[in-house]
């Protein structure tokens, strides 16, 4: 009997769950739909704003270059002018773009400075700097991006390094980022 008792007592929630889902959709009313204006009203245009610019004026300024330095000056700019332009861009921070090769990567600062020391050596222009607490050795930097692949090769054919060619950090850059290794490094 027990069982039945039991069986009873589940069939009578599943009766009463099932009435309080679907009796609120049988008592319900009809509601009406609210009333939809099918008028659209638009605001008037706001009137327009006349501005008036003043246009710069460049300012006065004393003619501070005598007529030999003039002269001086326009006919280095005609050279200047007449060269073939170098491979030298602006980047977009304002400063000049340049290139670096980086030539291995160090757990230990200590072999950083041996590399360092060893392209020294060798005349190459090498520093190093932390980055995720590696010490990272390169060769630079070079204006010319052609001149920092030729010198790229160079390495790999005499010390048989492969590097990468990478955009140079300045040092004042990285300072700010913590990545110029400090004196005691």
């Amino acid at each position: 009997m027990r069982y039945g008792l039991k069986e009873r007592l589940i069939g009578a929630l599943a009766l009463i769950a099932l009435a309080v889902i679907f009796l609120p959709f049988v008592l319900e009313e009809e509601r009406l739909p609210a009333p939809v204006s099918d008028k659209i009203v638009t605001p008037p245009a706001p009137e327009p704003v006349e501005v008036e610019v003043a246009r710069p004026e460049p300012p006065e300024v004393d003619d501070a270059l005598t007529d030999e330095e003039k002269q001086t000056l326009s006919q280095q700019q005609t050279r200047s002018s007449s060269e073939p332009s170098s491979a030298m861009q602006l980047s977009p921070e304002g400063g000049v773009e340049a290139w670096a090769i980086q030539v291995a990567s160090f757990s230990e600062a200590a072999n950083a400075k041996r590399l360092v020391g060893r392209l020294q050596e060798q005349n190459y222009q090498p520093y190093w700097r932390k980055i995720n607490n590696l010490a990272v050795v390169f060769v630079g930097p070079y204006i010319d991006q052609q001149q920092a692949r030729n010198q790229q090769d160079q390495l790999l054919q005499e010390l048989g390094m492969k590097t990468l060619l990478t955009d140079y950090v300045p040092e004042n850059v990285a300072r700010k980022e913590g990545s110029l290794p400090n004196l005691d490094d």
